[in-house]
């Protein structure tokens, strides 16, 4: 029989451990590390977008030093972020990676490849003034949505 003290102690220790698991899930690390790459991504794309679309001035230095570090970004090995069983299916409410990136490996990695080309295209254009940037980053724009309709979960 449990005493009234360890009941409260199992109470209050049970959430902390379960943490700590989470905290060192490889899964959940490899979740929280695509989001980070994600926000580091949109970190320097947004102003991008921005000048591109005219809701920002066009400074032609931001825009190729933004445009310099989405290329060293996109040079990441992003593999590793994507471990088996951390899709929206294995991981409801912590991911939005729809298996589809595992069933069709190749099909995703052709995705992130056009990314990356359309990258060194943005990096090329950026600097060039306003309407270079604009074709630049429209065309990235849609290697976004190439990989973020087929292979991520809207979100709920």
């Amino acid at each position: 029989m449990l005493s009234a003290a360890a009941l409260g102690s199992t109470a209050v220790l049970s959430p902390l451990v379960a943490a700590s698991d989470e905290k060192h899930d490889a899964g959940m690390k490899a979740i929280e590390a695509r989001h980070g790459y994600m926000h580091v991504v949109l970190w320097d794309a947004g102003p991008l977008f921005g000048m591109a679309k005219g809701e920002m001035p066009y400074d032609a230095g931001a825009a190729a030093a933004h445009a310099a570090n989405l290329k060293a970004i996109s040079g990441y090995d992003y593999g590793s972020l994507f471990l088996p069983g951390t899709s929206k299916d294995d991981r409801p409410g912590k991911s939005r990676a729809l298996a589809d990136i595992w069933a069709d490996m190749t099909k995703f990695e052709a995705a992130m490849d056009g990314w990356r080309a359309a990258v060194d295209v943005v990096a090329a254009e950026a600097g060039k003034g306003q309407e270079a940037l604009t074709a630049a980053v429209g065309a990235m724009g849609k290697t976004c949505g190439g990989c973020h309709k087929p292979f991520r979960a809207k979100k709920e």
